[in-house]
């Protein structure tokens, strides 16, 4: 297994330690803090998700209550549109039989003339 040699200086001298690479304290601390780390990272792209997926789903919602409203002023404005038709017709129709019986009413008019004319 290799060592790890660490130097530490001191006045007049150097005092060498010489240390396991599996035996480092400070090793677990950094893999601690490492995982800690690793686990704050999967919290916050967890949240992001969960907020993109709660965002899509509002604009999917938005989309369909958008296409139900416009679905329902469509057939509001067809019903409107179709009651405006039949009473077109039915004014149309009223004006063929008034004028009918306008021209009923003059030939009767001018019987009743040439009626009273021949007396």
């Amino acid at each position: 297994m290799p060592s790890l040699r660490i130097t530490i200086p001191r006045a007049n001298e150097n005092e060498v330690a010489v240390i396991s690479k599996g035996n480092l304290g400070f090793q677990k601390d950094v893999n601690r803090r490492f995982q800690k780390i690793d686990n704050i990272l999967f919290g916050v792209i967890a949240a992001v998700l969960v907020s993109l997926v709660a965002v899509i789903v509002a604009v999917v919602g938005l989309f369909i209550d958008q296409m139900r409203y416009n679905n329902a002023a469509y057939k509001e404005y067809t019903e409107e549109a179709r009651i405006l038709n039949a009473r077109s017709e039915s004014n149309d129709e009223f004006l063929r039989q008034n004028m009918q019986n306008q021209e009923i009413i003059i030939k009767q008019q001018l019987e009743i003339t040439e009626l009273l004319n021949k007396r």
